[in-house]
């Protein structure tokens, strides 16, 4: 999809700017695995069945800015009695700089502690585990919310150093990050009320009352695709073909990801690779056309295929050359990667004279966002219908605009 961050919107309840990098990071993976997905998956339930303490717990950003910059600067042999005198407000910097960290890590700690375990998710309470070990090592418990003396401080600082030289603190920024990211999907997935989705290896496609996340009061469709592998949309323009597109390629991307989706029910193959073609421009960093962009879109999907199941959308496929070639190489476009039976393929076009063409081939799906022309009036249902529209009405919204009037006076 040409902007991912409409997606990510739904789910971004980050509390760190860098959080937020990792959320987005995330979200533009290409290609997956299954076993990956559904760890994910389980994850992402499990913080579910936390809800109560991830929404309760709040994370002050310019705190953690401070301890990292802490952590990066920390010098033991600075630390001593000489500097306590003469360098004083280092000194009293750093005291309270051990006293942010103590606090910080003692209330993360303290939120893995809490976490209610689950049998279906034990590889991350490992993780869980790991990090609480690691915290514990730090010596958080023995000294918070106490005064610390010279000597204690110290300790701290001695047992602080060797853990940065070895990475320790760089895996557990990580997790920490990545925490907040599953916790702020969990919250996007709970507000939504989204539902997880299923996977099946007969390679049959369902999503039962399927809507777009940004519509409010939006029109629910269901989508079955079974023996066929490639869906080609028809229809008038504002009937809701680019809306429908994009609401089952982000159910397919959300699936893929671990997250639940908009939808009542939802049970597709498993793809390794996602390609979304919905606004294509020209590339001028590499000097292509509008045109030779929409070429090199399907050349990338074509390697893909030769050792990957992909899922597959290009709306308006081809609309950059003349309709006589469009007609031609999609046609064959269509014809050729519906040969691919483990992929999915979805298309839109406005090329009326292909049907005969596309009508003749057994893989192809043919649908139409249901719309109505009575007395010059347009009425739209957005309910999805099996066939090809014929339908056109740039001529009718080109008089209703009052064009035709204007461009006559």
């Amino acid at each position: 999809m040409e902007n991912i961050s409409e997606i990510v919107t739904h789910f971004n309840f980050t509390q760190t700017r860098k959080s937020k990098q990792y959320l987005i990071a995330f979200f533009n993976q290409k290609s997956f695995n299954e076993n990956q997905t559904l760890y994910v998956q389980k994850k992402l339930k499990l913080f579910l069945e936390n809800f109560q303490i991830i929404d309760y717990y709040k994370i002050r950003e310019n705190k953690v800015s401070v301890i990292q910059r802490f952590l990066d600067e920390i010098d033991v042999s600075q630390y001593n009695y000489f500097t306590s005198f003469t360098y004083r407000e280092y000194f009293k910097e750093i005291n309270t700089n051990i006293s942010l960290l103590i606090d910080f890590f003692y209330h993360f700690g303290l939120l893995l502690k809490n976490f209610q375990k689950k049998e279906t998710c034990l590889e991350y309470f490992n993780e869980i585990d790991k990090m609480i070990t690691f915290i514990n090592s730090l010596s958080i418990n023995e000294f918070y919310n106490k005064e610390l003396d010279f000597k204690q401080r110290k300790n701290i600082l001695v047992k602080i150093t060797p853990e940065i030289e070895a990475g320790n603190f760089d895996l557990f920024w990580n997790f920490f990050y990545m925490f907040d990211v599953y916790s702020s999907i969990a919250k996007g997935i709970k507000l939504n009320n989204l539902v997880f989705p299923q996977f099946n290896a007969e390679n049959t496609f369902t999503i039962e009352n399927f809507y777009h996340l940004d519509l409010k009061n939006a029109v629910k469709n269901t989508l079955e695709v079974k023996n066929k592998n490639t869906i080609v949309f028809t229809g008038a323009n504002m009937s809701g073909k680019s809306t429908t597109m994009k609401s089952i390629s982000i159910i397919v991307l959300l699936a893929h990801l671990g997250i639940a989706v908009p939808a009542e029910y939802c049970n597709i193959p498993f793809y390794d690779s996602i390609f979304l073609y919905f606004s294509v421009n020209d590339n001028l960093k590499e000097g292509y056309s509008h045109f030779a962009q929409e070429i090199m879109n399907v050349k990338s999907v074509l390697l893909e295929l030769k050792s990957k199941n992909c899922f597959v959308v290009f709306d308006e496929i081809f609309n950059g050359t003349n309709i006589n070639d469009a007609a031609q190489i999609t046609v064959n476009t269509v014809n050729g990667l519906s040969k691919f039976k483990s992929s999915l393929f979805i298309f839109s076009t406005h090329l009326n004279l292909i049907e005969n063409h596309l009508t003749e081939n057994k893989n192809v799906l043919l649908l139409n966002l249901e719309c109505f022309l009575e007395n010059n009036e347009l009425s739209f249902t957005y309910k999805l219908k099996e066939g090809w529209s014929r339908l056109e009405i740039g001529k009718l919204l080109f008089d209703q605009y009052g064009l035709n009037e204007l461009l006559n006076t």
